[in-house]
């Protein structure tokens, strides 16, 4: 069989509405092939219409063509069962009904993505320094929430008390010493989760990542009684 056809082949028997990454294909069943000529022959069979691109090095089947591509790049990066993704960003304080503001324009983070950032379309995906468990995901959406506070457009500081509280009920201290060793954040933003924390008298160790000799200036809230 022709590497032209053994590539054809390969479309032909993914899931429908599924986002083939060339690098990935490659190295699960193409290694034998020269590198170089094998994403010349797969640029080669897009340009023919035989695959679309939908972003650098990412393509879907030719069948796939109608469907809505902005939602499989979504599910790609998301990947199965949601654990490789999470928005930031508008989208994430939609999640959260912080604001009623839209954006076309999306931004999440991914385990999925192999590059520090990359840009497909509407969407920008970041790799974070950490895995996106549940609890690891929790702490990102909580810090990227408490860092841009002053920055989420029309912000209902009601539902902003409130989520404080469901944040404050489920945080994991471990997950949060996990994320904030590893990935970057303001210290005033840390000091915001922690008088979250403190406000509920939930036990944390955050103080480790601040100075006892400065004073962070940080937003004010409404504790919630239930």
């Amino acid at each position: 069989m022709k590497n032209r056809d053994k590539i054809l082949d390969y479309f032909d028997n993914v899931a429908d509405g599924t986002i083939v990454s060339a690098n990935d294909m490659y190295e699960h069943g193409f290694e034998r092939m020269n590198q170089e000529a094998f994403f010349r022959a797969v640029e080669r069979l897009s340009d023919e219409g035989e695959i679309i691109r939908v972003g650098r090095g990412m393509y879907i089947k030719k069948s796939d063509a109608q469907e809505d591509i902005t939602e499989l790049l979504l599910n790609y990066f998301f990947g199965e069962d949601n654990s490789s993704g999470m928005f930031t960003g508008i989208h994430l304080y939609n999640k959260y009904s912080l604001t009623n503001v839209k954006s076309d324009n999306i931004s999440l983070y991914s385990n999925v993505c192999k590059q520090s950032v990359c840009h497909i379309g509407n969407i920008e995906v970041k790799r974070p320094a950490v895995e996106l468990d549940f609890d690891n995901t929790r702490i990102i959406e909580a810090m990227e929430i408490f860092q841009n506070y002053f920055d989420i457009p029309e912000l209902d500081k009601t539902k902003f008390a409130r989520y404080a509280k469901q944040f404050a009920r489920g945080y994991d201290d471990e997950a949060a010493v996990t994320v904030l060793r590893s990935m970057k954040y303001k210290k005033r933003s840390i000091a915001f989760m922690k008088k979250v924390l403190d406000t509920y008298k939930v036990p944390n160790t955050l103080s480790q990542f601040l100075s006892n000799a400065s004073h962070y200036k940080v937003p004010t809230f409404n504790k919630l009684a239930r």
